[in-house]
């Protein structure tokens, strides 16, 4: 077994076409066949010596997994090998649904049990009654503080029809069983849309899946009854998805026949553009769009589509630059390995994909590398919009304005880190304590840092002041969450939004202008 999972990973090799470069180190004249068996009959002697003299025998699959990893990370940091779980939960991001119970919820710490932040109306959960703030403290029998997050979810979800039974803890009410059935639960792409001042909309986009135009679009269609005459686009910490999403999304911004994308394989000269095949629904709102570092593949197609167009206003910081045409197939194993097979381009042009660099810690971490000069950290690929003006690519989406992101007190980022706002509004819910209207005055903050004190913390009046304003949006941030969803969640956050606040001072800039 463990000599066929080696010989798979060399037949990889050799169907990728990727075998003649062992041909350097052999004998001139060996063909493509003798290639292939010199190269196989030294994998095949590695793999003997694994098998034969490694202090423990190891598993065929974990043979597989290591050998396919290294055989495509090979080739790009993108390409990579998905194990049948990992690829399973992929599909359920593409295709925007699963079945399950209906529950956002969430670990507040390694050891801490399964903390439910609310229910998805109209589920099995949700009709069954379990509200924001319960904890979860077995799923089949099995204790959820040992879980990881990933585990304790994946054990919630299964085939629709089938049952799961929870213990379900709330205060300090005895701890209830419940046998719950699992139906298909919709995975919302676009969780939130709402109006903010002055008619100016706002929607976030998590990721790009099957149901995100859908999605998009009526939430749109809602707020533009409501008033709505201009759009801010938050597409920051978007890593992207489907191409076809791409391409709807951006196309209700866009004009008949404008393109939104191409893509460049390895032939030279072999190009495909995608374009929109309708003028949208909202092609004459006006728009602008949030970008940061976590804004990658999908949301830059979109977001460079809108600025070569002259569509949107690009604000925020430059995205990540993956700009890398993914081939997902599956294998018979249940698995599936994902192949770069082009680039893409955006309609000026410019190459969203930037520089692997030097070493994959450069490629995936460059916010923790030395700063440099802008024009040395990125080099400058200058085009134009169709109106004209500079725009700049070579490694992600600059933006039109830029603004960085603020730094969060150190004391604010200390108890978000150890998740103290979550861990202290859930124990509110669970007393019954817990009001929105409560959460808004001063009053809760003193009581928050009081609970600190219990808890081991004990901040110093200046560090309290430095924070105080974070620590009040982010208490109102987790009630808000907790009692009426998301979107109020996000709402406390706005005032201290910077990047928000500017692209909101665009949008209304541009409405005094065209008055």
């Amino acid at each position: 077994m463990l000599r066929r999972a080696a010989y798979a990973a060399v037949l990889v090799l050799f169907a990728l076409g990727l075998g003649g470069r062992t041909a350097e180190h052999l004998e001139a004249g060996l063909g493509e066949s003798q290639d292939r068996q010199a190269a196989e009959k030294i994998f095949d002697e590695v793999a003997g010596w694994v098998r034969n003299r490694s202090a423990e025998a190891p598993a065929s699959d974990v043979l597989l997994k290591a050998a396919l990893d290294g055989l495509l990370k090979g080739l790009d940091p993108h390409s990579a090998y998905y194990p049948p779980e990992v690829y399973r939960d992929l599909m359920e991001d593409q295709e925007g649904k699963f079945s399950g119970l209906g529950l956002l919820v969430t670990k507040p710490s390694a050891t801490s049990p399964l903390l439910v932040v609310t229910p998805i109306p109209d589920t099995p959960a949700y009709r069954a009654g379990v509200r924001a703030g319960d904890v979860i403290l077995e799923v089949d029998g099995d204790p959820t503080d040992k879980m990881t997050s990933r585990e304790a979810v994946r054990r919630l979800k299964g085939p629709e029809g089938t049952s799961v039974t929870i213990k379900l803890g709330r205060g300090s009410a005895p701890p209830a069983l419940l046998t719950l059935k699992r139906a298909p639960i919709p995975k919302h792409t676009v969780p939130y849309a709402f109006l903010l001042e002055d008619g100016v909309g706002y929607a976030k986009v998590n990721t790009f899946g099957q149901t995100t135009a859908q999605e998009l679009r009526e939430h749109l269609e809602a707020l533009k009854e409501n008033g709505m005459r201009a759009l801010i686009l938050d597409l920051r910490d978007n890593p992207g998805g489907a191409l076809n999403a791409a391409v709807e999304v951006a196309s209700l911004f866009l004009d008949r026949g404008q393109t939104v994308a191409s893509v460049r394989g390895r032939s030279v000269g072999l190009v495909r553009t995608f374009k929109a095949v309708r003028r949208g629904e909202f092609a004459d709102l006006p728009l602008a769009v949030l970008l940061n570092l976590g804004s990658a593949s999908a949301s830059e197609i979109v977001a460079g589509a809108l600025q070569d167009h002259d569509r949107a206003m690009v604000v925020g910081e430059r995205s990540w630059g993956k700009g890398l045409v993914q081939t997902v197939s599956p294998l018979q194993n249940g698995g599936a390995a994902a192949i770069t097979t082009g680039r893409y381009y955006t309609p000026s042009g410019r190459l969203i994909q930037r520089d692997y660099g030097t070493s994959y810690d450069a490629y995936f971490f460059p916010d923790q590398q030395p700063r440099q000069e802008k024009d040395e950290a990125i080099p400058a690929q200058e085009a134009r919009t169709d109106a004209g003006r500079k725009v700049f690519g070579g490694g992600g989406i600059a933006p039109d304005v830029e603004v960085k992101s603020p730094e969060i007190p150190p004391l604010a980022l200390s108890l978000e880190r150890k998740r103290s706002f979550l861990e202290f509004t859930a124990h509110e819910v669970e007393t019954g304590k817990l009001a929105l209207s409560a959460v808004r005055e001063p009053a809760w903050s003193a009581r928050f840092r009081s609970w600190l004190q219990e808890h081991g913390t004990a901040p110093t009046d200046a560090e309290w002041a430095e924070s105080e304003a974070y620590i009040r949006a982010a208490l109102e941030r987790e009630a808000g969450t907790m009692l009426e969803g998301q979107a109020a969640g996000y709402r406390a956050m706005v005032p201290l939004d910077l990047q928000l606040q500017k692209a909101l001072e665009q949008l209304k800039a541009g409405a005094k202008a065209a008055a």
